[in-house]
């Protein structure tokens, strides 16, 4: 016997296809004339009835049991009373069954009407027809029943909506009803007493009509609550006598079964009956129960027949899996308590371990996934392939498969119908289809006379077919329930009147009433095909978090009701090994290794107890796997990581998500392609000769001319590498046959991408936009009418799937996914019928259907489908999510920068590149911005494009202008425009800026530059001895390097000044700057790299100058060891080739970093004093550090005060070294070029020439007069010779003629000149300089250095002014040849109350462009200055170009807005009891726009005051307008109202104040979170459309009833009610953890995380508060002391500022006053507790700590378990406090995705949206 799932699969579907015995015996029972019916003394009289075929056959069982006799007994007192009946009880057939039953036995016609959300008022009563050009009306159910004395049967009471059956009251009530057609149906008694006395004439002229005295109603329902659906009108109630209908007792069920099937063991039975009994328990014990209730159904009846009758064919059949099938305990989550039930009864577990098989299969080259069958011997084939037997065959052959997302389950249906000679007949179901559309659809004839047409279920019903009802998960209960009859009993009414029996039923109607089946079909009575079968596919209903035993909205589409319709199978995913065949036989050529690393990914996803990565597991399905795999197997090269985020949407995860399923990516082995990570993207081109198209390495043959040549798009495109890349993606997955799926933010060029893309294949194209009111029928046809006749026009999905065309979906999202999927069936060559009757069918299938009947798809035929992407902010359909896996898809992101640049350029060639990298800059961090949630709109290329085009042809506008064009859209939205404004200032965009705003620093005049002294070069000098030193070279080694990204800021948005940019290097509090230096890159000699060494730890960042991120490579572990009395003392020079120099001065070490491969060459020489072994005094001195000066390609290290030196020469590749023994002792060496030095000592100064050779270096003698005994610096470059001279005439000194110039810093002087350089004997150098004369100011300290611009002949001191009330940095300015000097302070980038181990300093370099230098202070704070006057200037005037010239002068032509009212006096105003919104005016409390009152946006009130209405805002010109007095009066007022509040709140004005001060700060965060969570909320409260409307929009599926004359045929948007029953919508819990312990306290001075924590809270609580509806919030704390400390409840939320500030002083308090100690792990499981218990949508527990762990002996691994323990609550933590890289690490032993690093409060509403929004996939 086979073992194998798949077979089992395909038996266990085949079992229920074929038909077996009827379940039903027939009573025998004729009326006869004067026959008297008697149940327990209940006697009545039968009569014969008139149309015998209308009786219910079949129904009566022999013998009944006892309990449906006394049911029956009871019904036929109230039928003897004359009253109407409603039998209520739980789902099942027994109620509908027990009012057939009646009236088979008293022999009564019968009218049933199966109510659903769709019946309406003419579906009761009567209906407008159109016949021969007139209207005529046409009695329905219940008018029928009541003239002709039949028994009106109304199943699903409950399921009416409330304002239909009330048309009934007068009917049950008095027999009385007043038709449409102007006749009054009257109670035969008035009736017959009216006719005594007036006669029939006279009653028909009255239009008077009888009703029969037998007319009686029969209501089925089900009890509400607990039961879905409306609880009962009273009146309507009132009306009828109730009868519960409970099941069958256990006894009577198991004695009926074992009549009925003698040959199945009655101990079988038996225990099949006690599961069920157990299960029915189970599911009706009471919500508070000590025992475990169950959400679930109650087993009925038919499904004990239905195993009776499989066991009794099929006695090897598995009694636990029959009753899964019965029960599917594993689909709505109570498995537990099923497998419980069976092993109570010593029943075999589920799944069971036996086999089904197909009689007569046989494995086929031993695989047991192929099965042959062979013919049953004993059936006949009676249809193509005939028809098979299969091992316990179900009694009708309905059941459903319940399946994820392409697991197979429509082509496991296909085959099978394929097997057994079956037609299929799909019917795509979708939500907002009716029961009416189900199985019948209203139309029109070519007269214009109104019709019905059969649905397809009701063709299938009739020709024998397989009705595949495909989507029952999408169904409104109701529709679906409207098929019971036909599902169950065999039997349906339609709406024309046509009545549908099974075959048994229909010979025994006939043999009753003695008719032919010609006469039984103008009676409209057919019969329904014994073959015909009912075949439901769905997907599982969400398994989302059962909250303290509620489970959330949007969850069971499985309820009670419809799990009586079938038996259930669940199509799982396929095991490894199978799914990995079943992908080889359709792809063998996909590589083996990348198929197992594919699955290996597939089915950890799918097992996975993380649930953000099975949200993903979807997305992989099988379906999903093989169309991977073809493109695996036609593309060898292609990179497996790309091609799942591709699949995926990785680009467009959550955050939290996103790290997770890299992570799970990683452990299987599938890592990003080395190539692309090391080199990028390649070049992708294309090429277009004849009919060849090549995109990138993709060919392909486009189609010549074509027919509808007018339909291929031609767009203005322009060419960039990403739009080219994602193109060429496309092809590859266009050429292999599939439909595409194109997703991405709104206007990042997903239309042009497609229109390019088809202009390219030379396809035409049909364009289809879709939106929240598109319908199917709009999908497919839209119809019309035309001179009194319905036509129907082919949208351009038909037209387009018709012919070798391309159809473009776009705004697919903005659909309801309902709606869109019918798209599914399209894609997989399925078939589904369109409102004209038509069918859609694959080109192959065509030739069995009649041509007028079909639309072929044209075998070319593909669709390119463009959706917005899914999740936050947009929080639209999610169109991937419902039918991503059908497509292939791409993400398409807006351009990257190379991109970007590219394409603008194209669009504005005018406007400068400068101008271009601004926008490209800003918009890439507000997209950005936009993904974190930090503001809500996604800008986009589309809008960058427009202010391009813009400057483009108006250049003068000014870029700050222009951009208001984008950003006016915010100007009411103060908080989220001030973000922006600053975002956009940030890249130097002066949105905002006037042309005047210009700050430059104010210029002093400088001292003249006199004569001052003279430098010459005799003959006389010393020798000193040359050793050459050994280099030692250690290395290369890779330095560890982290990449930071920094947020850089343009301070030039608002005004013009000196400063250019700021950002701050990500560098620990405890760090520090030591020097700083600028070099070239060495693959872009035009881009300018900055390097900065800092010295705890050692290291060093590097970055392009206009780079947006910084790399660190740590040198510490290169360097000797050094503690806090020897701390490093580092100095830095640039190379050539991109490398650094980075020295030592301690340990006199020298490294050679190559920031581009990370490596670190340790140079180390032979120390002077071992190589001058026994010279006394040579040594070094370990007391005094090692200087280092760098000049030109060459360096000199050397200790001040020793007699030796190193010279470093660095021109070669290999450094040469070389040692100088000197007579005298150095104080300092000064560069003037490569090979030219200057040595100072104590009292002369030499020249050391290094090209000299040998071993003796003669040293000159330079003479000095006056001598300066120190010369701070000088410059190795000279000054221009026109600045040159602007700077000594100003002095009258004498033109300089000839030598070379340097520019010198000294002692008491503030700008010197040296002229006549180079040094030579009787060459004499020139000095000119000017005094200080207290310019540097008196307190003010040179920190370093001064740096040297000889371009622009400045030079630059930095220096620290300590006086005053504060201190702060500074630079001063000497301009030599301007004669001026200027001072610029910055702040100290310190921040407050932070110990710092160096004294505050500035690092100054000069940067390429001559006119620039970089700014870096001790912190890390880093500024690019322009200084020199002439880069000034031109950089003054772009700026005033993109500020705009004359936007600020007066216009010819202006308008502007008023009120046209004044102000009076400020008063608080009416306070409207309903809460109206009020614009204008002045009498209400709370309006917008008005004045005098308090409100917002108005001008003259007293304060404001926000009623949560929509804000219309008065100009500010206006509100500026206002009297001075009025103004003044506002004040008074307002600060009187506040005091008054802080009265109420028992708050002080210092407390207010201090409030205020601490809200500001968070401000900003407070206002970002709130964005989110009204985004969040905002989907919720979206109107749709309510049909069956009075009035409204004329409803395209009601033209045929407006046609007829009836009203209710028009729609409306509104707030539709919740599905009847639906489960309330719970707030998500959030509980917050927040620590409160010492340490808190003890470590705020350290890194201030208290303070940050108190921040956190302020924030969470503020933006929180107007959202209780939605969330429930809890803030608790724990400490030393206890685990729980309460500091707000959502059961009491705080209400105004005085709490939450008395909630943060009780925190504070907390950490002061607790003992030491931590317990987090204890707060946490408390708190995971306490939140399962609540009743909520969703539970977040986030614990706010700092990261001290290992302090108190707390593992991350126990603390990681404890994150995940409880699957319906979601477990986070933020670290908020660090001591060195604690958090880092922790953060990465916790759960992917689950823990956050938080050191800056403005990141949390950041971590905050990724937390909340992590299960929204």
């Amino acid at each position: 016997m086979s073992d194998d799932p798949a077979a089992r699969r395909v038996v266990q579907l085949r079992r229920v296809l074929t038909p077996s015995v009827s379940l039903f015996k027939t009573s025998g029972l004729s009326t006869q004339p004067d026959e008297w019916l008697s149940i327990g003394g209940v006697r009545i009289k039968l009569e014969p009835p008139k149309h015998p075929e209308l009786v219910p056959r079949l129904y009566v069982k022999t013998p009944p049991s006892q309990t449906v006799l006394r049911h029956l007994q009871w019904m036929l007192q109230k039928d003897a009373l004359g009253q109407d009946m409603f039998l209520i009880g739980p789902p099942g057939s027994l109620r509908r069954h027990l009012a057939l039953h009646f009236c088979e036995l008293t022999g009564r016609e019968l009218e049933y009407v199966a109510l659903s959300r769709d019946t309406t008022e003419t579906d009761l009563k009567q209906r407008r027809e159109i016949a021969g050009g007139t209207v005529r009306y046409l009695d329905q159910c219940s008018v029928r029943a009541a003239l002709e004395g039949r028994v009106l049967v109304l199943d699903g009471i409950e399921k009416a909506e409330r304002n239909v059956l009330p048309v009934l009251n007068n009917l049950l009530e008095n027999r009385e009803m007043q038709l449409e057609d102007g006749r009054l149906i009257v109670a035969p008694q008035r009736y017959d007493k009216l006719l005594k006395e007036h006669g029939k004439d006279e009653l028909d002229r009255w239009r008077l009509v009888r009703a029969s005295e037998k007319f009686r109603v029969i209501a089925l329902g089900l009890p509400v609550p607990p039961y879905k659906g409306n609880p009962l009108d009273p009146p309507l109630r009132s009306r009828f006598q109730a009868r519960i209908v409970q099941p069958l007792p256990f006894q009577e069920q198991l004695d009926e079964l074992i009549h009925e099937f003698a040959k199945v063991p009655p101990k079988t039975l038996s225990a099949a009956l006690s599961v069920s009994a157990a299960l029915h328990t189970l599911s009706s014990l009471p919500s508070d129960s000590p025992l475990p209730s169950l959400n679930g159904p109650v087993n009925t009846y038919e499904h004990m027949q239905t195993i009776a009758a499989i066991l009794d064919r099929n006695p090897n059949a598995m009694l636990s899996d029959l009753l899964h099938s019965a029960y599917p305990a594993e689909l709505i989550g109570t498995l537990d308590a099923f497998k419980d039930a069976l092993s109570r009864f010593s029943l075999p577990g589920y799944p069971s371990s036996s086999m089904f098989f197909v009689e007569g299969c046989v494995p086929s080259n031993n695989n047991r996934s192929e099965l042959i069958a062979t013919l049953a011997p004993q059936e006949a084939p009676s249809a193509p392939g005939g028809c098979f037997s299969v091992a316990g065959a179900t009694l009708r052959g309905n059941f459903c498969l319940i399946g994820g997302r392409g697991s197979g389950k429509t082509s496991l249906v296909n085959r099978f119908a394929s097997i057994l000679g079956y037609h299929v007949e799909p019917i795509v179901l979708y939500q907002d289809m009716t029961s009416r559309e189900l199985l019948q659809q209203r139309t029109t004839l070519s007269n214009g006379d109104t019709a019905w047409r059969e649905s397809p279920l009701i063709l299938a019903a009739r020709q024998g077919s397989i009705a595949v009802l495909d989507g029952v998960h999408r169904l409104e209960s109701s529709t679906l329930s409207a098929l019971q009859r036909l599902i169950q009993d065999r039997e349906i009414s339609l709406m024309d009147g046509t009545r549908l029996v099974g075959e048994e039923r229909y010979q025994k109607a006939m043999e009753a009433s003695g008719l032919t089946p010609e006469s039984m079909a103008e009676r409209s009575i057919h019969k329904i095909h014994p073959k015909f079968r009912v075949i439901g596919i769905g997907e599982p209903q969400r398994q989302t978090s059962r909250m303290g035993g509620v489970s959330s909205a949007q969850t069971s589409w499985l309820h009670p009701e419809l799990l009586s319709l079938f038996p259930y199978h669940h199509v799982k995913p396929l095991p490894r090994e199978e799914e990995r065949k079943v992908i080889l036989s359709k792809v063998p050529g996909v590589s083996a290794h990348k198929l197992d690393q594919l699955l290996q990914l597939t089915h950890k996803l799918r097992s996975t107890s993380n649930s953000m990565l099975q949200s993903l597991a979807a997305s992989l399905s099988t379906r999903q796997l093989v169309r991977v795999a073809r493109r695996l197997a036609a593309y060898p090269n292609e990179d497996l990581y790309q091609t799942l985020s591709k699949v995926c949407l990785v680009r467009f995860l959550p955050q939290l998500v996103k790290a997770s399923f890299v992570d799970a990516l990683a452990e299987v082995g599938i890592k990003p392609s080395a190539v692309l990570l090391e080199n990028g993207y390649r070049p992708v081109v294309y090429e277009r000769k004849g009919n060849q198209l090549q995109i990138g390495s993709v060919k392909m043959t486009i189609n010549g001319d074509h027919q509808a040549a007018a339909l291929i798009p031609d767009v203005l495109f322009f060419d960039n590498q990403q739009h080219l890349r994602v193109m060429e993606d496309m092809l590859k997955d266009f050429k292999l046959g599939e439909h595409l799926l194109l997703v991405g933010n709104q206007g990042v060029g997903k239309n042009k991408i497609v229109d390019r893309f088809l202009h390219l294949l030379n396809l035409p194209r049909e364009y289809l936009q879709l939106h929240r009111d598109s319908t199917v029928q709009t999908l497919t046809l839209q119809p019309s009418v035309q001179d009194g006749v319905v036509v129907y026009q082919e949208s351009p999905l038909v037209r387009a799937l018709k012919s070798n065309m391309v159809l473009v979906i776009d705004e697919a999202d903005k659909a309801p996914t309902h709606v869109t999927c019918i798209l599914k069936n399209l894609v997989e060559g399925g078939e589904f019928t369109l409102a004209d009757g038509r069918r859609v069918v694959p080109a192959s299938k065509a030739c069995e259907y009649p041509a007028s009947e079909v639309v072929p798809v044209h075998p070319q035929f593909r669709m390119i489908v463009l959706a917005n992407r899914p999740g936050f902010p947009f929080l639209g359909n999610d169109f991937f999510a419902a039918l991503g896996d059908i497509f292939s898809c791409h993400a398409v992101d807006n351009p990257d920068v190379d991109s970007e640049m590219a394409m603008l350029r194209q669009y504005g060639p005018g406007v400068p590149d400068a101008t271009l990298k601004k926008l490209v800059s800003a918009f890439g961090e507000l997209r950005s911005m936009a993904d974190d949630g930090l503001i809500s709109y996604p800008y986009s290329t589309r809008e960058v494009v427009s202010v391009v085009k813009h400057l483009q042809e108006f250049p003068g506008e000014g870029l700050g202008k222009v951009v208001h064009n984008v950003f006016d859209f915010d100007s009411y939205h103060p908080e989220l425009l001030d973000l922006v404004v600053k975002t956009l200032h940030k890249h130097g965009i002066p949105i905002g800026a006037s042309s005047t705003n210009v700050t430059l620093a104010p210029e002093h005049t400088l001292p003249p530059l006199h004569s001052s002294g003279q430098w010459t070069v005799g003959s006389r000098g010393v020798n000193a001895k040359l050793i050459p030193i050994p280099i030692n070279i250690k290395g290369p080694n890779l330095a560890h390097t982290e990449v930071y990204p920094v947020e850089r800021s343009e301070v030039r948005g608002w005004s013009f000044s000196e400063l250019k940019s700021f950002w701050r290097l990500p560098m620990h509090e405890t760090n520090y700057v030591e020097c700083v230096g600028a070099g070239l890159s060495p693959s872009d000699h035009h881009t300018q790299w900055l390097h900065v060494a800092t010295a705890n730890p050692v290291s060093l960042y590097s970055m392009p100058e206009l780079g947006t991120s910084v790399q660190c490579l740590h040198l510490s572990s290169f360097l000797p060891f050094t503690n806090r009395w020897n701390k490093p003392k580092l100095k830095l020079m640039c190379l050539d080739e991109g490398k650094v120099l980075v020295h030592e001065a301690m340990s006199d070490t020298l490294l050679m970093v190559d920031h581009a491969s990370k490596e670190v060459l340790r140079i180390s020489t032979d120390s002077v004093g071992a190589a001058m072994k026994g010279m006394i005094g040579l040594s070094p001195r370990k007391e005094v550090p090692f200087s280092f000066i760098a000049g030109l390609n060459s360096a000199v290290i050397f200790q001040v005060g020793s007699a030796s030196l190193k010279w470093l020469g660095l021109l070669e590749h290999t450094p040469l070294a070389v040692s100088v023994v000197l007579p005298f002792s150095l104080t300092n060496v000064l560069p003037l070029s490569s090979t030219q030095w200057i040595l100072q000592g104590p009292e002369t100064s030499y020249v050391m020439n290094c090209t000299e050779k040998g071993p003796n270096l003669h040293l000159s003698e330079v003479t000095m007069d006056p001598p300066l005994k120190r010369i701070t610096s000088l410059s190795c470059d000279g000054l221009p010779a026109h600045l040159l001279q602007l700077s000594l005439n100003a002095g009258q000194e004498p033109a300089v003629q000839s030598g070379h110039s340097r520019l010198m810093a000294a002692p008491g002087i503030i700008g010197a000149i040296a002229t006549g350089f180079p040094l030579a004997n009787g060459s004499p150098v020139s000095l000119f300089s000017a005094s200080d004369r207290g310019i540097l100011g008196a307190s003010s300290e040179v920190t370093a250095p001064p740096t040297f611009l000889p371009s622009e002949g400045e030079v630059v001191y930095p220096h620290h002014d300590v006086g005053g009330a504060s201190e702060e940095l500074g630079v001063t300015i000497v301009d030599l040849p301007r004669h001026t000097y200027r001072r610029i302070s910055l702040p100290v980038a310190l921040q407050d109350g932070t110990l710092h181990p160096c004294k505050p300093c500035l690092h100054l370099c000069p940067l390429q462009d001559g006119g620039s230098i970089l700014v870096v202070d001790h912190c890390g704070g880093v500024r690019i200055m322009e200084t020199g006057y002439h880069l000034l200037q031109k950089s003054l005037g772009e700026w005033h170009t993109l500020v705009g010239e004359g936007g600020d002068l007066p216009l010819r032509v202006s308008y502007e807005r008023d009120s046209g009212m004044d102000v009076t006096n400020p008063k608080h105003g009416k306070v409207d009891p309903n809460n109206a919104p009020h614009v204008g005016g002045n009498t209400w409390a709370g309006g917008t726009g008005g004045r005098d009152t308090a409100g917002l946006g108005g001008k003259g009130g007293p304060y404001r005051l926000d009623a949560g209405h929509s804000v219309y805002q008065l100009s500010d010109a206006e509100k500026a307008a206002v009297p001075e007095e009025v103004k003044r009066a506002a004040r008074e007022m307002g600060q009187k109202a506040f005091k008054e509040r802080l009265r109420e709140i028992e708050m002080s004005e210092f407390d207010a104040t201090l409030y205020q001060k601490m809200l500001a700060k968070v401000q900003r965060q407070v206002q970002t979170l709130r964005v989110m969570l009204e985004t969040l909320e905002s989907k919720s409260s979206e109107r749709q459309w309510i049909r069956h409307q009075t009035s409204g929009d004329l409803d395209d599926r009601k033209l045929i009833e407006g046609l007829t004359g009836e009203k209710a045929i028009f729609k409306r948007r509104g707030e539709r009610a919740p599905e009847l029953g639906a489960e309330k919508l719970y707030p998500k819990h959030v509980r917050l953890v927040v620590d409160v312990s010492a340490s808190m306290y003890r470590f705020n001075e350290h890194d201030g995380r208290l303070d940050r924590s108190l921040e956190a809270v302020l924030m969470v609580m503020e933006a929180f508060d107007k959202h209780q509806k939605t969330f429930r919030l809890d803030i608790y704390g724990h400490s030393g002391d206890e685990i729980e400390i309460p500091f707000v409840s959502s059961s009491r939320p705080l209400t105004n500022n005085k709490e939450r500030l008395d909630t943060l002083k009780k925190m504070a308090a907390h950490t002061q006053f607790s003992a030491a100690g931590d317990h987090t792990v204890e707060a946490t499981r408390l708190a995971i507790k306490e939140a399962s218990k609540g009743v909520s949508d969703e539970n977040f527990v986030i614990v706010m700590s700092d990261a001290n762990f290992s302090r108190y002996w707390i593992s991350p691994k126990d603390f990681a378990v404890l994150m995940t323990s409880n699957p319906n609550v979601n477990v986070f933590a933020i670290f908020i406090g660090s001591l060195g890289d604690q958090a880092k690490k922790l953060k990465e032993a916790l759960p992917a995705g689950r823990a956050f690093v938080c050191l800056d409060n403005k990141d949390l509403p950041q971590i905050l949206q990724q937390i909340l929004t992590s299960t929204l996939l």
